[in-house]
Order: C-alpha cells, then sequence, then structure tokens
C-alpha cells in the first residue's frame, strides 16, 4: 500500500513511496521494533507523521496511500493468478546482492515470474544497444551459448538487439537467464516465447516497477544497476558514446564497482566501446568466445582488483514479516 504502483491510478490518490522515503520509515519503525502494518493503527501513524515528516512524507501522504487496500488487493490477485511473485526486503527470498550492494537504494517491491533461485546464482551480464550490427548481434549470442556450455547464467535486460540475443543464446542452449524487465512484465511472463522456460525453471523475470507499467526511459535507466548487482562480471557489447542506457549504465558500474567490467574489443566498433575501455573496462576479444577457454577462469584472471561496493543494509539479515 506505501509502495505499490497501481496501473492508472490518479495523481490525487497520492504518491507511492520511493526508495529513499520507504528507508527513511523503515527505519523509524526498526527502531520502536515495529513492522509496517502497525501503520494501520491510527496512533502508531500519528507517531511516524511526526517522527520522519519533511516536505515528501506528510501524515496526509501516508493516510491517502494506506486507503488504497482494497485496489491493491484486486491488482495483486489479477497479477498472482498470472504467474507473477511480488517481493519486499522483509522477505528472506529478497536477493542478498541487491541487499548488500544496493542496500537502501534498492526497490522496496520487486515483481517477477519464474525460478526466483535463479537471481542468487550470479552470472554474466551482457547489455547492449537496442541497434546493435550484426556483428554485434553475434557477440552477444555467442557469450550466451558460452555461458550456457559452463552452466552459467546470463543476465540481461529483455530488450530487443544484444539483451535478447544474449538471452537466446544461452536459452536454445540449455541455459538458464535472468531477464531484467524496464516495462510490462505482465505482458512478458505469459508470453508464449517466455511460457515453456519460465514453467521449467530456466528463466526469471524481474522488474523493479509495477508490472503492467509502460516503457519509460527513466525505467530504463534504474533497471541497469539490479542487472550489475546480480552478476559476477559484465559484458558491454555495443555501446553509444555519451547517452543511452547502455553507456549511463557502464558508467555507473564504473562508478561504483559492482562487477568487473569488460567490453568488445575489435574492428568496426561503436565509439563508446573504445571510450569505455579508456576508462578502465576491459578489452575482449571474439577470439576468448571461440577458443576452448574456461569463460569464468578468463574473466578472474582478467578481472581489475574491485571493491564489491557491500554497504549492508537496514534488512541485511532478512527479516522477514
Amino acid at each position: 500500500m506505501l509502495c505499490g504502483v497501481l496501473p492508472g491510478a490518479p495523481v490525487c490518490d497520492g504518491t507511492p513511496l520511493g526508495a529513499a522515503d520507504f528507508y527513511r520509515l523503515a527505519r523509524w519503525l526498526d527502531g520502536r521494533k515495529l513492522s509496517p502494518s502497525a501503520l494501520l493503527e491510527a496512533d502508531a501513524l500519528r507517531e511516524a507523521a511526526e517522527g520522519i515528516i519533511e516536505h515528501q512524507v506528510s501524515m496526509e501522504r501516508l493516510q491517502t496511500l494506506l486507503r488504497r487496500g482494497a485496489a491493491i488487493a484486486l491488482a495483486c490477485e489479477r497479477w498472482l493468478q498470472m504467474g507473477l511473485w511480488i517481493i519486499s526486503p522483509y522477505d528472506k527470498s529478497y536477493p542478498p546482492r541487491l541487499r548488500e550492494r544496493l542496500a537502501e537504494k534498492s526497490s522496496p517491491l520487486l515483481f517477477g515470474a519464474g525460478n526466483l533461485a535463479l537471481l542468487n546464482e550470479g552470472g554474466i551480464a551482457v547489455v547492449g544497444s537496442r541497434n546493435a550490427d550484426e556483428a554485434a548481434q553475434e557477440f552477444a549470442v555467442m557469450v550466451g551459448e558460452k555461458a550456457a556450455g559452463q552452466r552459467v547464467p546470463i543476465i540481461s535486460g529483455g530488450a530487443r538487439g544484444v539483451d535478447a540475443a544474449s538471452m537466446r543464446g544461452a536459452i536454445e542452449h540449455g541455459g538458464n537467464v535472468v531477464g531484467v524487465l524496464a516495462h510490462n512484465l505482465a505482458r512478458e511472463a505469459v508470453a508464449p516465447e517466455s511460457r515453456e522456460f519460465l514453467q521449467d525453471g530456466r528463466l526469471v523475470l524481474l522488474t523493479p516497477v509495477s508490472p503492467e507499467a509502460p516503457f519509460h526511459a527513466g525505467y530504463a535507466m534504474a533497471r541497469n544497476k539490479y542487472i550489475y548487482t546480480l552478476a559476477d562480471y559484465a559484458v558491454v557489447v555495443s555501446s553509444d558514446y555519451g547517452s543511452g542506457g547502455t553507456w549511463s549504465g557502464a558508467q555507473e558500474n564504473l562508478k561504483h564497482a559492482w562487477c568487473p567490467l569488460f567490453v568488445r574489443d575489435g574492428d568496426g566498433l561503436p565509439e563508446g566501446n573504445s571510450r569505455l575501455m579508456k576508462r578502465g573496462a576491459v578489452p575482449m576479444q571474439r577470439s576468448v568466445l571461440e577458443s576452448g577457454a574456461d569463460l569464468l577462469v578468463w574473466f578472474e584472471s582478467n578481472s581489475p582488483a574491485i571493491n564489491t561496493n557491500e554497504q549492508g543494509s537496514l534488512f541485511s539479515g532478512g527479516n522477514e514479516q
């Protein structure tokens, strides 16, 4: 009720709490050994509003959000009937990598479909332009195939181009795939091309936004950090320079050092690839994929020293409430 975004809800229904506001409230509750359900009691709600009130989190805003119980229940029932799941940091199943690496920058609600356990296995993140050329998409497919052959999950964003190519290369060769979506989870979860792999446990779809959210550039940018923090290594296949989600996500990963960053090297590359190498990304030639080398061993031996930025968080102990 506090954080869920309902499809088509008017602005007057109140703006759901984002991560910063939610965790501020959660810290207030934790200090008093209370769970969010305590806010359904008038006295606790009043004390909470007085204790954390700033311009964004007011008594009126909290009251408005907490009156959405019936609407939230109907939306959740519809999503659950589609086979979706919903988790929060209060659940033990919330991915430990997100708790540790993103801490209170991680979404208070995650929605998904498929095998939740895949979110804890790490793997190789593969990212790149939607409009990548044939050579880039072939490289992405090869990463997916190689990872599948070595039983290493592929983590990507589900967009056309590089994302889809890497995921296809893995899934068609018996591998496991984590798709971090920026929109329309509800539609993708029931799509014929997804259902078989969701049901056999080789695919999990995840999103930090509402399951019925339409495409928005901001959502695409925001999901990048989940791709990187769920992975052990990341490969940028094709990136524009200075703009676009791939460039933005790679810069964010270099800044926060979530995982070692590799970038496709060779002829005919977009400018973003060479710029990323100058900023610290490690070049990766096609020959690595064509050889019999163990991919994880190659990544490990070529990775720069890195701090995984494990911050810990309010919910690092996995309190389930």
